[in-house]
């Protein structure tokens, strides 16, 4: 917020504030939560960007401004108009393309959103023109963690905090009790299961809800 303020100062652009913490909390995290405490692995970005960005934030900002003004973010994606509709596309910069993460956005929304960084390169086409125009934050560390947890916390503690522990067995993929979960929600498919004392590591590649169980395998 403090760099966005900096930025429009820089520019001369007006800067307004939105609250959505209460339609971001129904929308999406109460949701995400839901689907972590069942053992899934959702994609909040996806519902973050499908009910928020590109659907309160959008209509909030046509009732402030007008429905003829344009939303424009800095995602690295690209929209065209085939058949009569919006269509989405992805990035030049296919290292950044984030097209996926907006897979949800309707039609509808990307018909009044514009992505200006779409056809550009990050690291030579975008820093070069923030450096140009004087912008402080040109050469900033990207930000790689997930919005509502931050960078420096672990996510499965960071989910204790709102989800029940229930620890579990990991069993292996011939039936040995390898160790223990400390809930379905602390571990995803494909990622290490954290069973130390073995030469290769192990991998969760399946939850069994009913019995509250991970199962992995080796490599």
């Amino acid at each position: 917020w403090q760099d966005v303020q900096k930025v429009c100062r820089k520019l001369d652009i007006k800067c307004h504030e939105v609250n959505l913490v209460k339609e971001y909390w129904n929308s999406v995290f109460s949701i995400a939560l839901d689907d972590y405490a069942k053992g899934r692995t959702p994609n909040p970005d996806l519902l973050c960007n499908k009910e928020i960005k590109f659907g309160v934030l959008l209509n909030e900002i046509q009732r402030r401004l007008g429905p003829r003004d344009w939303f424009a973010t800095g995602h690295y994606a690209r929209s065209m108009r085939i058949g009569g509709e919006a269509a989405l596309f992805r990035g030049v910069d296919r290292r950044k393309d984030q097209s996926y993460y907006l897979a949800a956005v309707s039609s509808g929304a990307l018909d009044r959103v514009i992505f200006p960084l779409g056809s550009l390169i990050k690291t030579d086409d975008v820093r070069r023109i923030a450096r140009d125009t004087g912008l402080h934050n040109a050469d900033k560390e990207e930000s790689m963690g997930i919005c509502f947890v931050g960078e420096r916390r672990r996510f499965d503690q960071f989910l204790a905090e709102y989800l029940s522990q229930t620890p579990g067995d990991i069993i292996s993929h011939d039936g040995r009790n390898l160790g223990r979960h400390q809930g379905l929600f602390s571990r995803t498919i494909g990622q290490t299961a954290g069973i130390s004392g073995w030469q290769d590591k192990w991998y969760i590649y399946a939850k069994e809800p009913a019995t509250n169980r991970m199962y992995a395998v080796q490599n």
